[in-house]
């Protein structure tokens, strides 16, 4: 029996907004959300580009969505994007934050934001930071709101010293599994900070790692390895299933991960032996145990000294360009 897709769940007059909508596991993503009854808006760079994914989004009886063109790498762009929606919705019930830029294997793009910040950081972790921000009058304003962070098995190899990462190109090929523990760190930080702040607050953050997918991700791995990561990973619509769930389903645990494993904790092995859970348990348990259950992070999530680094950061990343100031979450 093959892996069911879909969303059980009715999620008829909830909003929905997927970033990086346009291609791979955010496409199907903001389908499948569409296809539960969510109205969805597609935060793509390209509003031309987003076409096709908004005629794929919306083929569905119940489908409704739309497009707002959103750039992470370009802070005017988030403010833009954010002062947009705000402009048409009151309130936002799932914030999938799901662009995330690889610049490993033959990547050949640019090294830095618009505005001087290293790629992958400013991109994947500090561009949705500024955009949760700016959202968060919405988001407060749902009776059930979900931020959704897709977070990465790199997380365990990443460094936390997220200072290295900030301005400039990265002098080390770690830079995205920096900026993905940055998400995660980032996610449980939110959660505790809010519920601190406001006990009665109905906003959860969530991680979701979308396990071993043969998404665009890998677009520059050479076509060997792509072939191979092809045959035994999940395909894209198979690796939107965890964040479907953490947008979606009802008893989700607030601050935690999920990864698309039942019966096995990848922590479990990650801790024994990390670089044998990572080429050989990843690859070949994912089908094998797949399913949807909360797991341990990566311990260097979790650490008191990095994440007060990494929120002072953020914040002082926000004021810099200007970027809501006032907002709750900032002041958390």
């Amino acid at each position: 029996m093959g892996i069911k897709l879909g969303c059980k769940e009715d999620l008829s007059g909830k909003v929905a907004i997927v970033t990086g909508a346009n291609t791979g596991i955010g496409l199907q993503t903001a389908k499948m959300l569409a296809d539960a009854g969510a109205h969805v808006v597609l935060a793509c760079r390209s509003a031309e580009r987003a076409r096709p994914a908004m005629k794929l989004v919306t083929e569905g009886p119940k489908a409704s969505a739309e497009v707002i063109p959103l750039d992470l790498s370009d802070v005017e762009s988030v403010k833009s994007f954010a002062a947009a929606f705000l402009k048409k919705h009151k309130t936002l019930d799932i914030l999938v934050n799901n662009a995330g830029l690889n610049t490993t294997g033959a990547y050949k793009g640019p090294t830095t934001t618009k505005q001087g910040y290293e790629i992958c950081m400013g991109t994947n972790y500090f561009g949705h930071f500024a955009l949760t921000a700016l959202l968060m009058p919405a988001l407060r304003a749902s009776p059930d709101a979900r931020v959704v962070a897709l977070s990465s098995v790199t997380t365990w190899f990443a460094s936390n010293k997220y200072q290295n990462y900030v301005k400039g190109a990265s002098k080390t090929k770690g830079n995205y599994a920096a900026s993905k523990l940055a998400c995660l760190a980032a996610t449980i930080e939110c959660q505790r900070r809010m519920d601190s702040k406001f006990p009665d607050n109905k906003v959860k953050f969530v991680a979701a790692d979308p396990g071993f997918v043969a998404s665009d991700v890998w677009r520059n791995y050479n076509v060997v390895f792509r072939t191979v990561a092809g045959a035994l990973a999940l395909d894209t619509a198979e690796g939107a299933l965890c964040s479907v769930g953490c947008a979606a389903k009802v008893d989700i645990k607030p601050g935690a991960l999920y990864m698309p494993f039942k019966g096995v904790k990848m922590s479990t092995l990650f801790g024994l032996n990390k670089r044998l859970a990572y080429d050989l348990g990843m690859p070949f348990l994912t089908r094998l145990f797949h399913g949807f259950a909360s797991d341990k992070p990566a311990p260097k999530s979790k650490s008191k000294e990095a994440t007060e680094k990494l929120w002072e950061l953020s914040v002082e990343f926000c004021r810099d360009n200007d970027v809501g100031v006032d907002s709750v979450l900032l002041s958390v």
